[in-house]
């Protein structure tokens, strides 16, 4: 139950002992035993992070995904690759940042980024998209996308395991 709700069962109990005659009795009873805090900010962090982070992470990928279901445009496939390298170069960032542990953010942050750029280079040196490639010469191009996503993902897990640390410490 939030304060609001509290101060208000707390006004109307009192304004029905004021509104009494004095001739009745007045009994106050309690109507709400006890009215839990609102967490702090700290622990709302910890616990908003790894969800930040994730949706930083899921969303451009599931957008760029839509863009790579384009067939015959590979404009649209490389934007999408974009899109997605985007989500994973930040969610580390996000992840940590809301969070306030920027050292981190910096160390899980800057793998991913690394690792987003260099399949951005590698896209813009060697189209994966084209039909005329051979599966094994697209081999080097999935390797950097899935290291970047996993960069992100070791990134945001470790926002979420870390969480519980600073729930506990004072």
């Amino acid at each position: 139950m939030s304060t609001r709700w509290a101060a208000a069962l707390l006004v109307l109990a009192t304004g029905r002992a004021a509104a009494a005659t004095p001739a009745e009795p007045v009994a106050v009873t309690p109507l709400v035993a006890s009215v839990p805090s609102a967490p702090a900010v700290s622990e709302r962090r910890a616990v908003l992070g790894p969800l930040a982070g994730a949706i930083t992470a899921a969303a451009p990928f599931v957008a760029g995904c839509v863009l790579w279901a384009q067939n015959d445009s590979i404009a649209l496939q490389k934007t999408g690759t974009f899109i997605m390298l985007s989500g994973f170069a930040l969610a580390p960032w996000v992840s940590h940042g809301v969070q306030g542990r920027w050292r981190r953010a910096a160390v899980f942050g800057s793998i991913s980024t690394a690792t987003a750029i260099a399949t951005a280079v590698y896209l813009e040196h060697r189209d994966p998209f084209d039909p005329s490639y051979r599966n094994i010469e697209r081999v080097p191009f999935g390797m950097l996308l899935t290291s970047a996503m996993f960069a992100a993902a070791v990134g945001v897990v470790d926002s979420f395991l870390i969480a519980p640390a600073r729930r506990e410490s004072p």
